[in-house]
């Protein structure tokens, strides 16, 4: 469990993004189009995100193939979405984003700390806690990237990254 959505995740989300890089400017007018201000892809990267917390949905890609295919694929879009829509999107669109992922993974990671039984059945009880643990870690870190980047503007990577494109 823990391996799944502290390392395997972020990973294929990144790879999404890495691999948006390499889209065509063709591509990227087009998709432009349906991406103003960033809002769908940060809208499909938010639910993606969403989805894949819910332990259920970690309990079944482990037994079903397509599950585990769609896990995949659908990481990788939302990786891609986010790299389409972080130029795009300004301060508010992405505190907005921000703003709902951050507090979302530190609920769950709660929830897996603090739930009296196993939630997911296929992970043992101490998966579930470093899970919890990681997911917080993670929420409290970016949350202090986001406050940096926010205070620190000149000095923000993803702000040179977005006013490259």
């Amino acid at each position: 469990m823990a391996l799944h959505m502290l390392v395997q995740f972020p990973l294929i989300l990144i790879a999404g993004w890495l691999l948006a890089q390499g889209l065509s400017g063709k591509t990227r007018a087009r998709l432009k189009q349906w991406n103003h201000a960033g809002i769908s892809g940060m809208l499909l990267a938010s639910m993606v995100l969403m989805f894949w917390m819910i332990p259920r949905a970690l309990d079944i890609v482990l037994t079903d193939v397509v599950m585990e295919s769609w896990k995949f694929i659908s990481l990788a879009l939302a990786g891609a979405a986010l790299e389409l829509s972080w130029g795009p999107a300004g301060m508010i669109v992405r505190g907005f984003f921000l703003g709902n992922v951050l507090p979302m993974m530190m609920v769950v990671g709660w929830l897996y700390i603090e739930a009296p039984v196993r939630i997911c059945n296929a992970y043992l009880t101490d998966d579930q806690l470093r899970a919890g643990s990681g997911l917080l870690v993670f929420a409290m870190a970016g949350s202090v990237v986001w406050l940096l980047a926010f205070f620190f503007p000149q000095n923000n990577f993803l702000e040179k990254h977005a006013s490259n494109q």
